[in-house]
């Protein structure tokens, strides 16, 4: 099984922008590699998701101007009030 799903879109992933899956990896760096060569090349993708099936968890570039930041999450300055 190739553990690493790339996923991509055309705006803000949080407001349920449009997502492409591209192809799984066998490891991040690969999956990683393809975001790069994705900066460079598609103009209209504004974020990529490297999702490792494994561990259920995600990774979440944000691409502009053909430069590549970790989206890293903030913690919720509004919990919810029953959260446990």
């Amino acid at each position: 099984m190739e553990r690493y799903a790339l996923f991509t879109g055309t705006y803000n992933l949080l407001m349920g922008g449009i997502k492409d899956f591209k192809r799984s990896y066998a490891t991040e760096e690969e999956a990683y590699q393809e975001v790069e060569r994705i900066a460079q090349q598609e103009l209209f993708t504004h974020w990529a998701q490297i999702f490792d099936k494994k561990t259920d968890t995600a990774k979440i570039y944000l691409i502009d101007d053909k430069k590549i930041t970790e989206d890293k999450p903030q913690e919720c300055p509004h919990p919810e009030p029953n959260a446990a």
